[in-house]
């Protein structure tokens, strides 16, 4: 059988499964955050959040539902697992009618600019209505060698092209990594990034610099105005947005600017006690000093590499440091245990995932942006 046709006989079992009272407690409190007075009142809404609950959302044992429902049909033929594994994987865009072929229908995604070839397990009478340039909303999974739609699709007429543009372009800022399926826009934008970098180190004599809080502001707008002025060195400087930084950073004593290659830019606040706890291990024993080191370690999202470079200063006092920040009475010894502690409290840095806060636009999307 098709697995097209197969999925057709699956979703509705694989629904069915996650509805069932196994789940309950877990979609009751999905459904009570998604529509907090209680009501549903969009039907295409709690079809997508269903979807994405059957699919996506993470169990407290850290499973899905997809994955449950595998696990209690063994008898299913390796293909038909591998593609309900596969739908784990949803692709959400904002996508066009580019044209129909046979039964499927051919999708332009504005988000991560990737044409996918799309099929329905209700057969080609699914896309009856869909004309060319049509706009959709929607969630499509593997099945085989094509897409499928997974959930309710949303239509728009061609003349809405702008409005979901700007959708598009709201989707792609929030969420870089459904840009980043497209291999070339990932490519793109390390090369861009490695680009800025070499800009930042250029201007500033270094990837990472200290400054008061009260002069991030304009530190920040040097460097883009720096930018754009590689760009074309004859212009005049650019009328940048003015920048908005939180009362943490615009109050702190000294904040590291710190451009990361694989990352772009990150602002630290209160680095500057970092550096003095580093040079002063002792200082380990008043609590805003503690606070902000174990803070530092344990955020997921802030680059270890300031705390290589901080540790490296003097070993002999990083260790006592860590010592006595973790409490370990053997000792503790950065250089035998040091990548370790960083690769546990930040492991995107180490797997892989970790993906640059550029995102490169097509020209459309740009120009909804500029506009």
């Amino acid at each position: 059988m098709d697995l097209v046709e197969r999925a057709g006989e699956l979703k509705p079992m694989l629904v069915d499964f996650a509805l069932s009272p196994r789940f309950d407690r877990h979609l009751s409190a999905v459904i009570a955050r998604e529509f907090p007075d209680g009501v549903v009142t969009d039907e295409s809404v709690f079809a997508a959040v269903l979807d994405h609950f059957a699919l996506q959302h993470r169990l407290p044992s850290g499973g899905t539902v997809v994955e449950a429902f595998v696990a209690a049909h063994p008898e299913l033929a390796d293909a038909e697992r591998d593609m309900l594994l596969g739908w784990r994987d949803v692709v959400e865009g904002i996508f066009e009618v580019n044209g129909k072929d046979g039964d499927a229908v051919v999708l332009f995604n504005f988000v991560d600019e990737l044409t996918y070839r799309t099929r329905s397990n209700l057969g080609r009478r699914a896309f009856t209505s869909l004309k060319k340039r049509v706009i959709i909303v929607g969630r499509l999974v593997r099945a085989g060698d094509d897409w499928m739609v997974s959930g309710n699709l949303a239509t728009f007429p061609a003349s809405a092209r702008d409005q979901m543009l700007a959708v598009a372009v709201e989707q792609a800022m929030r969420h870089p990594e459904a840009v980043f399926r497209n291999p070339t826009k990932l490519a793109e934008a390390r090369r861009i990034l490695a680009e800025h970098h070499e800009a930042f180190v250029e201007l500033f004599g270094a990837d990472l610099i200290v400054v008061p809080g009260m002069q991030v502001a304009a530190t920040a707008e040097k460097f883009h105005t720096h930018l754009a002025q590689q760009v074309d060195p004859d212009s005049e400087p650019p009328d940048l947005p003015a920048l908005d930084f939180p009362d943490a950073i615009l109050d702190s004593a000294g904040v590291a600017i710190h451009f990361s290659q694989g990352e772009g830019l990150s602002f630290y606040p209160d680095y500057d006690l970092l550096e003095e706890l580093f040079a002063n291990p002792a200082l380990i024993a008043r609590r805003r000093y503690r606070e902000t080191l174990s803070g530092f370690l344990r955020d997921p999202d802030t680059s270890p590499e300031p705390l290589r470079r901080l540790a490296a200063r003097d070993p002999g006092k990083t260790d006592t440091l860590f010592t006595k920040l973790l409490k370990r009475k053997g000792g503790f010894s950065w250089d035998t245990d040091g990548e370790a502690l960083l690769r546990k409290h930040k492991p995107s840095y180490f797997d892989g995932s970790l993906l640059p806060r550029t995102v490169p636009m097509s020209e459309q999307l740009s120009n909804i942006l500029r506009h």
